[in-house]
């Protein structure tokens, strides 16, 4: 998992093809991919927020 900024994270979402979107009220995780590659984005609600993705 690495940390991004929350703009690293708008810019992924826009190219990632999303597949399911679950928000657990801490935080909101979009599952899908990029070009194939499973990946993981997070977002988190907690302090000034947090990004994360897994690829």
């Amino acid at each position: 998992m690495r940390s991004i900024t929350l703009e690293q994270l708008a810019d992924i979402l826009e190219v990632m093809t999303i597949t399911r979107t679950i928000d657990s009220g801490f935080a909101i995780t979009h599952h899908g991919h990029i070009g194939g590659q499973p990946t993981v984005a997070i977002s988190t609600c907690r302090g000034d927020g947090g990004a994360f993705i897994v690829q």
